[in-house]
């Protein structure tokens, strides 16, 4: 792909004039075509059989949930934070702080379990965890603003986590019994009515997430937003810096086959 052929985004914009900084075949790149691919099927979906899902704008029940993402798209929603203002930046560090104080008092097993080593379960057996131990947690995402009318959206719609996009919109798991959210129920009610996004989920697993060395499976990092945040809390204020040289190198330059290699492997080949 050349700078001058439509983005990976599929913004239908060209490339140079759409998302110029980051290479065609990088991490990124791959992870915003994933999200454009899901849009396209569910939007799709919707337009043709001339109905809504029960996900649209002014529903924020998901957004109180716990969820996992992974750093590739927190590389991203970082990115759009760099245009963010500082009182801006310090309301979602506040929100962020407090959440993990929050999870600190009320529910110091999940916390825990994000700081404990668990590179070894898959991604499957690491959702369900999380599911299990978040039971009963309910906590804003950071990026949740709430409107004049007390609707309250997504901050980062653009750039939100392919997981936000497909949950309650289309089937994309097997893991039936973990409910979505009480307007739909189990993943069978979004077979019935809504497409399926199977594809789009298995390739993220196996492009974004792990990637196979010497017959084993190995799984980078996921974390809900507020911990990725959390994380780069002393950051925050400073993401041009925090995004740039090697981070940048390998999450939007470097060819993702080999990016993958120096993330998930580092402590083999190194």
């Amino acid at each position: 792909m050349t700078k001058d052929m439509a983005c990976f985004c599929g913004s239908m914009r060209r490339h140079k004039k759409c998302h110029p900084e980051i290479s065609t075949d990088s991490l990124a790149a791959k992870m915003l075509s994933l999200d454009s691919e899901a849009d396209t099927i569910i939007n799709s979906h919707y337009s043709k059989h001339n109905v809504r899902p029960a996900c649209r704008k002014g529903c924020s029940e998901c957004c109180s949930t716990v969820f996992s993402v992974s750093i590739v798209e927190f590389f991203l929603i970082c990115r759009e934070m760099m245009k963010f203002d500082l009182k801006r930046i310090a309301l979602i560090k506040q929100r962020v702080l407090q959440g993990i104080s929050y999870l600190n008092s009320e529910h110091p097993a999940l916390l825990n379990y994000f700081r404990s080593d668990h590179s070894d379960l898959d991604y499957k057996n690491m959702s369900l965890k999380t599911y299990e131990l978040s039971k009963g947690v309910y906590i804003d995402c950071p990026f949740l603003a709430e409107l004049p009318n007390r609707v309250r959206i997504c901050s980062i719609y653009n750039v939100r986590p392919l997981i936000c996009r497909i949950s309650g919109t289309s089937y994309y798991t097997e893991i039936e019994h973990m409910y979505i959210c009480s307007h739909i129920g189990a993943n069978k009610t979004i077979m019935d009515c809504g497409p399926s996004t199977v594809d789009i989920w298995s390739s993220f697993i196996k492009d974004i997430l792990t990637i196979n060395h010497n017959d084993t499976c190995y799984r980078g990092s996921v974390y809900p937003l507020i911990y990725w945040l959390y994380l780069a809390s002393n950051d925050l204020e400073n993401l041009e810096n925090y995004l740039g040289g090697e981070r940048y190198n390998k999450y939007f330059q470097m060819p993702y086959n080999e990016a993958k290699e120096k993330i998930l492997l580092r402590n083999i080949l190194s």
